[in-house]
């Protein structure tokens, strides 16, 4: 059986055995929080908490799992009220019979299975019938829909948005000049200092002969770590290098031998083999990454408002008892 399969079938599986029906979840379980005619009871706020804590559990550790464990247990149950309260809303808002269809031809077909038989019999063997998949789809996925439909897809970017975005934050958009440039360095001591100058200023002669190769040169007599390399520095971007050398590599036309560059531990000569100047992307280029932004950012706020109306427009009641597992923060985004 495919694995995504037995995921998503464990899992409604293990949410029917939890609450078959709201009656028997008030038998037999603690109400943690009621929802209008809903309820999050004490079995399906610790099934989620356990298998929250896997996942933070494989993927953090030390203080910072610590830290992450804290803040998801106090909005574990803020969340599972987000989500009961999201599924109501599309219940007033879609046709549920036609979602419940949709989320089980979409299932099939990204699980490859053949059709409604071949499917029951797989919910069989873990007694599970199609209602009780075509609910725990909904639950799964009907939050998401609803904020898509109520949230995301009624935010737009106008392109006068856009451009006032791109003048105001013309430093995101500013591509920095980059070089590329071979170095000799010849070191020297406070004793030997003028004769490693004359050094220097011979070497600095031989690279700028016509027809001359600095990088054979560097490679004989450099003392730097890219001697190897043939004194190739690499491209570099304002703000990598000393300033006295920045500013040669940065000002000195490409393909010609800076002067000698002096140093405390000694002697530098620079060829810059290429460079772009600092340049600005041009609006075209980045404005789809511009409104995904201004969405985003959008998104953030008007998720949290609509949050807050459906919550305020919800008969919630939560047991004193678990009135601690509420973050201090609104609904969740």
């Amino acid at each position: 059986m495919n694995r995504g399969v037995l995921r998503l079938i464990a899992a409604a599986t293990s949410m029917y055995l939890l609450c078959g029906s709201d009656l028997r979840a008030e038998v037999v379980d603690e109400i943690a929080a009621k929802i209008n005619d809903d309820i999050v009871t004490k079995s399906e706020l610790e099934t989620e908490e356990q298998g929250m804590l896997q996942e933070l559990y494989r993927r953090y550790s030390g203080t910072e799992l610590d830290a992450q464990v804290k803040e998801a247990k106090s909005e574990l149950l803020r969340r599972m009220i987000d989500r009961k309260v999201l599924i109501q809303r599309a219940a007033h808002i879609f046709d549920m019979t036609k979602m419940q269809e949709y989320y089980i031809e979409s299932f099939k077909e990204q699980q490859n299975i053949k059709g409604d038989k071949e499917l029951e019999k797989l919910l069989a063997q873990q007694n599970m019938t199609m209602a009780d998949m075509k609910q725990r789809l909904v639950e799964e996925f009907a939050p998401q829909q609803v904020v898509r439909a109520e949230v995301a897809e009624r935010i737009a970017v106008s392109d006068k948005d856009a451009r006032a975005y791109y003048d105001a934050h013309a430093a995101d958009f500013t591509v920095p000049a980059e070089a590329t440039a071979r170095e000799i360095v010849l070191k020297s001591t406070a004793a030997d200092r003028t004769e490693k100058r004359a050094q220097a200023d011979a070497v600095r002669a031989r690279v700028a002969a016509e027809g001359a190769d600095f990088a054979a040169v560097a490679a004989e007599v450099s003392d730097a770590g890219t001697k190897k390399a043939g004194g190739l520095l690499g491209t570099v971007k304002k703000g990598d290098l000393a300033a006295t050398l920045e500013a040669a590599v940065f000002t000195l036309p490409v393909g010609e031998i800076s002067p000698v560059l002096e140093a405390d531990y000694g002697f530098h000569i620079l060829k810059v083999e290429m460079r772009t100047e600092e340049s600005v992307k041009p609006f075209d280029t980045v404005k789809a990454e511009i409104e995904a932004k201004i969405q985003s950012e959008r998104f953030t706020v008007e998720y949290k408002t609509y949050l807050q109306k459906a919550w305020n427009e919800a008969t919630i009641w939560i047991s004193p008892k678990y009135q601690d597992r509420l973050s201090a923060a609104g609904p969740t985004n």
